[in-house]
């Protein structure tokens, strides 16, 4: 008869998770990066994101990547997953310029930290209606972006609106504020909105 040997440990499941196409990592209990698989370069890489490799791996703090309007969103969640020792699941999106696509992620709690693996749970062409960079997204020198699915918004000023614009999302641009869009903030973030 095999002796039981447990439930997995941090290593044991990043292990598991790292061999997978999912982007993985392990977090310290105070949300630092402490290790990262192979996808989580490749997914940076595939998507414009070189610099970001630079910024936010092994010792960056996982927060120094959320923007602000998120943060107490994500501090929350793993703070839950910490105190009841269960898993949180968090569905989201990160679009391409030319394809729409929807992530899972799953945070493992340990004594020890986290590990945390993203899922793929969608992906297609886009059907949104797509507009070209404008002056008009640009209010007091800032293009307002949501942090979660990166429409832009209208200034202030005129009738908001969020629109899609591939271009500010095919690279990175140094004048961006983040905000949320109301579908965003009342369907992924009910509890921000």
């Amino acid at each position: 008869m095999e002796e039981s040997l447990g439930p997995p440990g941090l290593v044991e499941t990043f292990t598991a998770l790292a061999a997978s196409d999912n982007v993985s990592y392990i977090l310290s209990n105070d949300l630092f990066i402490q290790n990262t698989n192979s996808a989580w370069d490749q997914f940076a890489i595939e998507n414009g994101g070189e610099q970001i490799l630079a910024t936010w791996g092994r010792g960056a703090s996982l927060l120094a990547a959320i923007p602000e309007p998120l943060r107490p969103f994500f501090v929350d969640g793993f703070a839950r997953a910490c105190s009841t020792g269960e898993r949180w699941e968090h569905d989201y999106e990160c679009s391409s310029p030319e394809r729409y696509r929807q992530f899972r992620m799953i945070v493992f709690p340990f004594a020890e930290g986290f590990v945390v693996t993203h899922a793929l749970r969608a992906e297609h062409a886009h059907d949104r209606e797509t507009r070209g960079p404008a002056e008009a997204y640009v209010h007091q020198g800032l293009i307002t972006m949501c942090a979660h699915c990166r429409r832009v918004r209208t200034p202030p000023r005129a009738r908001e609106r969020w629109d899609w614009v591939p271009v500010y999302v095919a690279r990175p641009l140094s004048h961006v504020s983040h905000g949320l869009c109301p579908p965003c903030a009342e369907y992924y973030y009910p509890d921000v909105a």
